[in-house]
């Protein structure tokens, strides 16, 4: 039995829980909310500025898909999919406000992401295969959220010592969602009967471009600070990212290979977080 076979309708394990986390939490955080570093805050400012506009791209590319499904539970998944995403959007816009209000030019690489995105968004509505290509780039980055999801709740040593209480909050509970909605995506491009071989070919497709833009905006935000050139900037950077056991890059890797295993769904890998609990952490950032 093929893949697309397999998985021909919802494997969420869970209830997706939508949660309201308070957009202006981040706003008192300082200039170097993570462990008073350039590299380390920036890589998440990094993260962040790339967000808001994927978040909106992974509605679309999903909803373009939301009428040739049949089963009622991934349709209702969909709907809590796309609500969790929106808030994600709003939070992170907030806090990408206080990077632009340190002086960082924010609103320009959100620029640049926002006319790929929605170029290749209306690509989708002329061409099928580039609305069948916008949904595999959709799972995969899905995926590697989700790896790096499982790093940010499972890793707190290694990926949060030092963060301002208000931005680790905000990516807890980013990365608590994105575990929970974490297999819509590839069910509904399985359920409309997506290739495998594709989607692994845009596995490699979409990890490139979302370490480029991570990159490009890293180092832009480095220039504009006065840290790009530092010895001291990069020496952070290397244990930060490709620490042997412990890289926020590397530790992930294995995870990130399991997506090509025949048979592969985000589901079969780390099944066993408790919800819950990471919730009642988050206090009254959530409501």
């Amino acid at each position: 039995m093929g893949a697309a076979e397999t998985f021909s309708q919802s494997n969420t394990p869970l209830s997706i829980q939508v949660r309201k986390f308070d957009p202006a939490a981040t706003e008192k955080a300082p200039k170097y909310f993570f462990d008073g570093d350039p590299f380390k805050t920036h890589f998440m400012n990094a993260l962040s500025i790339l967000f808001p506009e994927g978040e909106r791209f992974f509605i679309r590319s999903v909803l373009a898909y939301r009428d040739e499904i049949s089963d009622p539970k991934l349709l209702q998944e969909i709907k809590e999919f796309c609500a969790q995403e929106a808030q994600h959007t709003l939070v992170h816009e907030a806090m990408n406000d206080l990077a632009a209000r340190h002086g960082y030019p924010v609103a320009a690489l959100e620029g640049i992401v926002r006319r790929d995105l929605r170029r290749f968004s209306k690509r989708g509505k002329k061409h099928s295969w580039a609305r069948r290509a916008a949904l595999a780039m959709t799972v995969c980055m899905e995926h590697f959220t989700a790896i790096l999801a499982y790093q940010v709740l499972t890793n707190a040593d290694a990926t949060q010592q030092g963060l301002d209480p208000s931005v680790k909050a905000l990516f807890q509970w980013h990365a608590l969602e994105e575990t929970e909605h974490k297999g819509v995506a590839f069910d509904v491009y399985h359920a409309t009967g997506g290739s495998p071989v594709f989607l692994r070919f845009a596995m490699f497709l979409s990890s490139f471009f979302f370490l480029l833009g991570l990159f490009v905006n890293l180092t832009v935000l480095l220039y504009k600070d006065g840290s790009l050139w530092k010895w001291s900037t990069w020496k952070t950077g290397i244990k930060f990212c490709f620490g042997p056991k412990q890289g926020f890059l590397t530790r992930p890797f294995r995870d990130w290979l399991a997506f090509f295993k025949p048979g592969f769904h985000p589901w079969k890998q780390h099944n066993d977080l408790d919800t819950h609990s990471y919730t009642a952490q988050l206090g009254a950032y959530v409501a």
